[in-house]
C-alpha cells in the first residue's frame, strides 16, 4: 500500500480529532447553539472524510489480497505443473535405461549368436549336413531380434502419440477366429490346444481391425507362451448389448500381487517365465493397454498365483462410451 494512501486516512483522523478537542475544550458561553451546530456539522463532515478514507483503504487491501490470493493460485498452479514436467522427465529418463537394459540384453546376445555361427560356416567347422539346422536357428534368432526391434518401435510411436487408429465396421468374432488359426501351428509345437467359443450372433464392432488384432494376438501368444506343454487355451468372444467381450484363459502360473501391480507397465520383468524358452520382451501388454484405451474400451486380468489367468478386453461396439 503507497505511503500517501495511509496518510490520507491518518490526516483525516488527526483533523477529526483536533476539530473535537477544540469542541470538547470550549466554554459554555462561547457555544451559542447555532454555533454547537456548525461544529457538531463541522465535525460529521471530517467523520464522514475519515469513514470514505478508511472505506477506501480497506477496499484497496480486499484488492490487494485478492490479487495476492490469485498470484499464489497461479504459482502454485505453475509449481504442480513444473513437478509434473520433472516426473515426465525422470520417467523418460528411466525408460530409457530400461530401453538400453533391454536392447543391450535381448539383442547383444542373440547377435552374439549369429555371429558365431556365421563364424563356424567361414571356418568350415559346420558340415553341409549341419548347415539346414544353422541356417534355421540363424533364422528364428534374427525373427526374435526383428520382433524385439518392432515392439521397441511400438512402444517408441505408443509414448509419442503416432499411433494412428483407422476404425471402420468389422466382425469381433472373425477377428478371434483368425487370431486363433495363426497361432494354432505354434500351439501344436507344444502339443497345446486352442479352443474358441462365442455368445450371441451379432459381432459387429466399429473399431481399427489391425489393432484390436494386435491385441488378441498378444493375449494368445502370451497364452501359449506361459502354459505348460499339452495345455489348452480357452478364446471367448461375447456380444452384449453395446458391448464386445474378449477372453483369453490360460494354464499358466498366474501372477503374484506384486505382478498385477506392474502388469501393464513397459519392460516389466514378472515372476512367470516361458515354458518353452520363448522370448519376453514387457513391452506387449503394455502396448495392449493403450489400444484398448484409445478404443474407449477396459482391459484387466483375472488371475491367483498357481491358477492360471484370463485377460479380457470390453470393447464398446460404436466405439465410444
Amino acid at each position: 500500500m503507497p505511503t500517501s494512501e495511509h496518510s490520507s486516512v491518518f490526516r483525516a483522523e488527526e483533523e477529526l480529532l483536533d476539530h473535537a478537542k477544540a469542541v470538547s475544550g470550549a466554554t459554555t458561553e462561547s457555544l451559542t447553539l447555532p454555533a454547537l451546530h456548525d461544529e457538531y456539522r463541522i465535525l460529521a463532515e471530517r467523520y464522514a472524510v475519515m469513514l470514505r478514507e478508511s472505506t477506501q483503504l480497506t477496499r484497496i487491501s480486499d484488492f490487494t489480497q485478492t490479487k495476492l490470493i490469485r498470484l499464489q493460485t497461479q504459482l502454485e498452479k505453475a509449481l504442480a505443473e513444473s513437478e509434473a514436467n520433472l516426473k515426465k522427465a525422470e520417467d523418460a529418463n528411466s525408460r530409457k535405461t530400461e530401453l538400453l537394459s533391454v536392447v543391450s540384453h535381448d539383442l547383444k546376445s542373440p547377435l552374439a549368436s549369429v555371429l558365431a555361427a556365421v563364424q563356424l560356416i567361414e571356418m568350415g567347422e559346420i558340415t553341409a549336413e549341419e548347415f539346414p539346422e544353422s541356417g534355421t536357428r540363424i533364422r528364428e534368432i534374427c525373427e526374435r531380434m526383428l520382433a524385439l526391434i518392432e515392439s521397441l518401435l511400438a512402444s517408441s510411436a505408443m509414448e509419442m502419440g503416432r499411433i494412428q487408429v483407422n476404425k471402420s465396421t468389422c466382425n469381433a468374432k472373425k477377428l478371434l477366429e483368425a487370431t486363433a488359426e495363426q497361432n494354432r501351428l505354434r500351439a501344436q509345437e507344444k502339443g497345446q490346444t486352442i479352443k474358441l467359443t462365442s455368445t450371441g450372433e451379432d459381432f459387429t464392432l466399429y473399431a481399427d481391425a489391425i489393432l484390436v488384432q494386435q491385441v488378441l494376438e498378444n493375449f494368445v501368444s502370451n497364452a501359449l507362451k506361459y502354459s505348460p506343454h499339452g495345455a489348452s487355451v480357452q478364446v471367448r468372444v461375447m456380444a452384449l448389448l453395446d458391448m464386445i467381450r474378449f477372453e483369453v484363459e490360460d494354464e499358466g502360473p498366474g501372477f503374484t500381487e506384486e505382478d498385477k501391480q506392474k502388469l501393464f507397465g513397459f519392460f516389466q520383468r514378472l515372476s512367470a517365465r516361458p515354458t518353452g524358452d520363448e522370448s519376453s520382451h514387457g513391452v506387449g501388454l503394455a502396448i495392449t493397454k493403450r489400444v484398448v484405451e484409445l478404443h474407449n474400451g477396459q482391459i484387466w486380468v483375472e488371475s491367483e498365483q498357481g491358477q492360471g489367468s484370463t485377460f479380457v478386453v470390453l470393447l464398446p461396439r460404436k466405439g465410444e462410451v
